[in-house]
């Protein structure tokens, strides 16, 4: 296998078959390549599981004791969890929160609209739709952040065919729909 930007090329004798993008790194920069898409891919999915899993329990907690009492629960644990984290792994990086801009250091209020619009969702219209329509917003949103190089991103061509997966992901939870 030999990785290029997104994903890998398969070689063989009579020619090249090419997933992803066409451009194709030195042998040199293959294997740590792979490596760090191969772990990409197991942290978005990990996170997709955990993403999941972690709507249907606040909507569940959330029944007992209200979507923003659940919310700040929710965002109250996850910080105790990542601080024994940091502790357990020594890190001292955080000493470097005063170089990261207000913008970014500011992004785990989001989290709390993040957290309520998802209870709300999934009470409103089950697990499935509520994780697809955000998965929908995710793209979206993501495709204009690449598109335009918004938050400090590298801008990244937006052609057909993202917008066609756009498209299909859209048609996609239609059909989960019905």
């Amino acid at each position: 296998y030999l990785c290029n930007t997104s994903g890998f090329r398969y070689n063989k004798p009579k020619g090249t078959y090419v997933l992803f993008t066409p451009i194709l790194f030195p042998y040199s920069k293959m294997k740590e390549r792979c490596v760090n898409a191969m772990k990409g891919i197991f942290f978005a999915l990990a996170g997709g599981f955990f993403l999941t899993f972690q709507s249907v329990a606040n909507a569940t907690i959330s029944d007992n004791i209200g979507t923003w009492q659940a919310a700040t629960m929710t965002q109250f644990t996850g910080f105790v969890l990542a601080l024994m984290i940091v502790l357990l792994l020594r890190d001292q990086s955080y000493r470097n929160l005063t170089q990261v801009p207000l913008l970014y250091a500011s992004g785990g209020m989001l989290a709390a609209v993040v957290l309520y619009s998802n209870m709300t969702a999934v009470h409103r219209m089950g697990v499935t739709l509520t994780i697809g329509v955000f998965l929908i917003a995710q793209l979206v949103t993501a495709v204009l952040i690449d598109g335009k190089g918004w938050f400090d991103m590298a801008k990244q061509k937006i052609g057909r065919a993202q917008i066609a997966g756009l498209v299909l992901m859209i048609a996609g939870v239609i059909v989960l729909k019905w």
